[in-house]
């Protein structure tokens, strides 16, 4: 069984190389869904009880790893020296720092593994992060799954 999640985030970015109006400082509202699957909990008497994982459960831990550290902060790529050093020079400003172009599909790949060893498989019951689907716009989404990471 399929279950899903989501969970909605603000953040900036830029695509450096891109040749479009995607290379200036610009942010999205993301919205991403955060797939889980495995057997329904048959542990008579767990609270978890006739569930693949409490919705909770999975809320809380992609707000952890997912949302508190990416939202309403800006996404740089390590490359991009202009901004690196703008946020050396404002350290207060919440940036997230990593080794790759900040489009989608790199995001949700980000994502994908920021959060695969979370979702334990406590109950044996083969529990395990199926994919992440992000939006970056209403219109406009990408799907990471286990291959892709």
């Amino acid at each position: 069984m399929i279950i899903v999640k989501q969970i909605e985030w603000d953040m900036g970015h830029r695509v450096l190389n891109h040749n479009s109006k995607c290379k200036n400082i610009h942010g999205h509202r993301y919205k991403m869904e955060v797939s889980l699957e495995g057997d329904i909990i048959s542990e008579v008497g767990n609270s978890s009880e006739g569930m693949v994982l409490d919705f909770a459960d999975v809320k809380s831990i992609a707000m952890k790893y997912v949302h508190d550290i990416l939202d309403h902060g800006f996404m740089v790529w390590e490359k991009d020296e202009k901004l690196v050093n703008f946020f050396k020079e404002n350290p207060e400003l919440k940036k997230i720092v990593v080794p790759f172009t900040s489009t989608a599909e790199n995001i949700a790949k980000w994502v994908f593994v920021q959060l695969d060893d979370k979702y334990t498989d406590v109950f044996k019951t083969g529990l395990k992060l199926k994919s992440i689907r992000l939006w970056e716009t209403p219109t406009g989404y990408v799907v990471c799954n286990r291959d892709d990471k």
